[in-house]
């Protein structure tokens, strides 16, 4: 029988009937903790003096000014206590697997409970077997060992659902599962089912990130893992490379951050599937994004061009060891009538990660493409994102997070991950809420 966790009153009270070792679940008391906010990235001048911020647990941390002039995420030293999220998601089995079915209930509220605190981190650089390197073909298939399923609803964080206005609304939310063994998930499945969700991404990263100390406010991602812009099947990656989740190095917990645009009135309960497996693959993977929101301005009526580029400096100081990509996408709003994401070593052209024209209304095929065979990007290579827009508003299109705003970005699935305290953002996407 399944194992659902509730949240009754600030009480949280495991169920435990039939329940084995795969249980999310556990029993705490006491009332819910309210989220400290932490310190969010922003603009700097480059040379300018590090500056304090806030921890999870109040600690004090440091936030640097990075060549692309946005400050670094929050550097609590390597070992930060989890953010005290609500437990919530479920696990069901892949069908066709043997896997048992667990679930972990609903939670929160709005109302994080106090988390578990990580543990040491190996920032190591990691490398890869040249063999790996040939045998890397961009997105997997299908994984073939045991798996089971995370189901995570946004029902589960704001009981009822999320309930938005007309309009442009960014919203986040949060849960978190007991995971005391290491697991990678191995796929991503969007289980949206609303019109008025324009993209919703998804984050595992462990850094702080602003919420308001409620569910449904603000924040700044600290990494991007799957991103979500319309229904399609599962994405896999290859089958040497997982997202990292729960174990000891993340105080045995499984954090996701998920962030939902809305255009649109609604009650919103969906969410995402993680495909997890026990079955630790050989390399962990990571999400990094190239690009600009700010200083986009096409004038009305006009045609414009943008070139958001990840110069050598910033690639040098941001990606500290050889990466692998095995999946792109690239990414704009409405007026976006050409996108190309380039990769350039020493001044030559290297590698395209995508070269899309649109119908139109930001009609272009905007899912990750695999990249065969995969891309290695060095540090001190130059990664390029250049929008042709085409304005046909009577008035100036600027960057900015809304639909009728414009971005220009590239998001590379990589492996080997970068070290937690990297910022994985280069541009002025940098901290930013997303596309």
């Amino acid at each position: 029988m399944a194992c659902r966790v509730k949240l009754l009153l600030g009480l949280v009270i495991a169920a435990a009937m039939g329940c084995g070792a795969s249980s999310a679940g556990v029993e705490r008391e006491g009332p819910p903790q309210v989220l400290p906010p932490a310190a969010s990235t922003g603009t700097c001048v480059q040379g300018s003096a590090p500056r304090a911020c806030m921890c999870m647990d109040n600690r004090q941390g440091v936030q640097s000014c990075q060549i692309d002039g946005a400050y670094s995420l929050c550097n609590c030293n390597g070992s930060v206590p989890a953010p005290a999220p609500s437990t919530a998601g479920s696990l069901a089995p892949v069908a066709g697997s043997n896997s048992p079915v667990a679930t972990a209930g609903s939670g929160g509220g709005g109302q994080p409970m106090a988390g578990g605190t990580g543990g040491p981190v190996n920032n190591a650089p990691v490398l890869v077997d040249d063999a790996d390197v040939a045998a890397c073909q961009g997105a997997g298939a299908p994984p073939t060992e045991e798996i089971r399923v995370l189901e995570i609803r946004t029902s589960d964080a704001v009981p009822g659902g999320y309930v938005t206005q007309a309009g442009t609304t960014y919203a986040c939310f949060w849960v978190e599962i007991d995971m005391p063994e290491k697991h990678h998930i191995v796929g991503w499945e969007g289980a949206v089912g609303d019109r008025a969700v324009h993209h919703q991404q998804v984050s595992i990263g462990k850094m702080p990130f602003v919420l308001g100390g409620q569910q449904g406010g603000l924040c700044a991602l600290p990494s991007v893992e799957y991103t979500w812009t319309g229904e399609r099947p599962p994405e896999w990656t290859p089958s040497l490379v997982g997202f990292p989740i729960g174990g000891p190095e993340n105080g045995g917990k499984a954090t996701f951050v998920w962030q939902t645009h809305f255009e649109g009135a609604t009650t919103y309960t969906g969410g995402f599937n993680a495909h997890i497996t026990k079955q630790l693959r050989k390399y962990d993977a990571g999400n990094f994004e190239q690009g600009d929101v700010r200083g986009i301005s096409i004038p009305p009526m006009s045609t414009a061009t943008h070139v958001a580029t990840c110069t050598p400096e910033m690639t040098t100081e941001k990606i500290t060891h050889p990466i692998y990509v095995y999946t792109a996408m690239l990414h704009a709003h409405l007026t976006i009538q050409h996108i190309k994401g380039e990769l350039f070593r020493d001044g030559q052209l290297i590698h395209t990660f995508g070269d899309e024209m649109s119908l139109g209304f930001g009609f272009f095929d905007q899912t990750f493409k695999p990249q065969n065979p995969c891309v290695k990007i060095l540090p001190g290579d130059q990664i390029v994102t250049t929008c042709e827009y085409n304005n046909t508003f009577p008035f100036e299109v600027v960057g900015g997070e809304q639909t009728n705003q414009e971005m220009c970005t590239t998001f590379m699935q990589y492996f080997p991950r970068l070290p937690v305290n990297a910022n994985n953002f280069c541009g002025t996407i940098s901290g930013g809420l997303g596309p």
